[in-house]
């Protein structure tokens, strides 16, 4: 099993949190709201579990995300 120092399923290759993406995938979603709301925190979906989930670390189908999508969630990060 990878373990991983980072941010667990944030810095997954399976985990989606861009807004678009996840009101793409859920188009029910913007009934009551928007996934770019903050009241969404940082949860998003597995596409390898296909899951809604909070971001956790452990999960055994960890997979690194790009280095492109690195530094993209990393300036995400810091912007908060």
């Amino acid at each position: 099993m990878p373990t991983v120092d980072l941010d667990g399923c944030h810095w997954c290759r399976h985990f989606v949190d861009d807004p678009q993406q996840l009101e793409d995938a859920l188009p029910g979603l913007t009934i009551l709201s928007s996934a770019w709301g903050s009241t969404r925190g940082r949860a998003g979906l597995c596409a390898c579990h296909e899951t809604w989930q909070d971001p956790v670390t452990g999960c055994p189908d960890f997979e690194p995300a790009p280095a492109a999508t690195f530094r993209e969630r990393a300036a995400c990060v810091t912007k908060r």
